[in-house]
């Protein structure tokens, strides 16, 4: 009966001990949380390449360290040009706004409507606000540079280990699953193909409507072309709204402004190029594969950025979809026991 007992409370202090454990090592790395997501993230995107690379270069080591430095050249390396830009951008609006004049656009509005409209200080105003949240922004992210150099450099680090060992990995937690086989298969291939179509399908076309957006703002004279164009790739991933939100008041500010030839031409680059390559872009990479609810894709971009910031925008709706592929295992177990 001792021994019993003995065997009893070792059961518990070891679920508590490790369960303890998980709690202290999640506080322990709460800073680089985001930062191994978005490692795994980037892992899972350029794992194909890896294969590639290592069916020719038979060393793990090297295919690792090549496709390491090709995450390097084709996203890091943009991206750090990018947000030089996007910060020179960003201060030149804050300045430009101050010294906006929204006389003459005040003054067409009028006469097209026949009467008095004060539309400046409003505009002004809100403007005003979001320079300043840009300015903030800007001001953060610099204090922050050290921090995020390092969180980068951890990234590299575990890529390089993810695509050695990455496919081990999931193996063995696929192993370890206490799910019966066909639902071990039924959840690895959905899970697969809502990664892919949140990866390949939402954020691809999201980021290419957000260049072709900058191309065009840059093209019809929109001051601060990859400031809005990083906006549109926020907004393109939403459902309904899309690109058209950044694109359309821009194209009517030109207008408004007098300027009828960039106003026009904005209107119809946005209706025919920018807001017409989500209609070809997603179903060829996507294909058959899973589409993902729109109500899932809104609520997990708003309560991802909220939470992960800028990496949200692929974390929220992944979680979401993720959960609902949990949701829809165990509705179908449970229908399958009430038969």
């Amino acid at each position: 009966m001792a021994k019993e007992s003995i065997e009893h409370y070792s059961k518990y202090f070891f679920l508590a001990s490790f369960l303890g454990i998980i709690l202290l090592s999640i506080y322990l790395i709460k800073s680089y949380i985001i930062t191994i997501v978005g490692a795994v993230l980037l892992s899972y995107v350029f794992y194909p390449i890896y294969k590639k690379i290592n069916s020719k270069i038979k060393s793990k080591k090297l295919s690792s360290l090549f496709t390491t430095l090709l995450v390097v050249i084709i996203i890091i390396i943009p991206l750090i040009f990018a947000a030089n830009a996007l910060i020179s951008e960003s201060v030149q609006f804050f300045y430009s706004t101050g010294d906006l004049d929204l006389s003459s656009i005040e003054a067409a509005t009028s006469e097209r409507l026949g009467g008095d409209v004060e539309i400046s200080k409003y505009i002004t105003d809100n403007l005003n606000k979001i320079s300043l949240g840009i300015a903030r922004g800007t001001s953060e992210f610099l204090v922050s540079l050290p921090k995020k150099i390092i969180s980068m450099f951890v990234m590299l680090f575990l890529m390089y280990f993810l695509f050695m060992e990455g496919k081990s990995i999931v193996d063995k937690l696929r192993r370890h699953i206490p799910l019966k086989t066909k639902q071990k298969e039924e959840l690895a291939k959905r899970f697969s193909n809502v990664i892919y179509a949140s990866i390949y399908g939402m954020i691809v076309t999201a980021f290419v409507q957000g260049a072709v957006g900058a191309l065009g703002f840059w093209i019809f004279g929109i001051n601060s072309p990859i400031l809005w164009g990083l906006v549109t790739v926020i907004v393109a991933i939403l459902p309904f709204v899309g690109a058209a939100l950044v694109w359309l008041p821009a194209a009517i500010f030109q207008l408004a402004a007098g300027e009828t030839f960039n106003g026009l031409g904005l209107l119809f680059y946005g209706m025919f190029i920018i807001s017409t390559i989500d209609n070809f872009i997603r179903p060829s990479i996507i294909g058959s594969r899973a589409n993902i609810h729109p109500a899932v894709v809104l609520l997990g971009v708003l309560g991802g950025i909220e939470i992960f910031g800028f990496l949200g925008i692929i974390i929220g709706p992944l979680i979401l979809s993720i959960m609902t592929i949990f949701l829809d295992l165990y509705l179908v177990e449970k229908t399958k026991i009430g038969k």
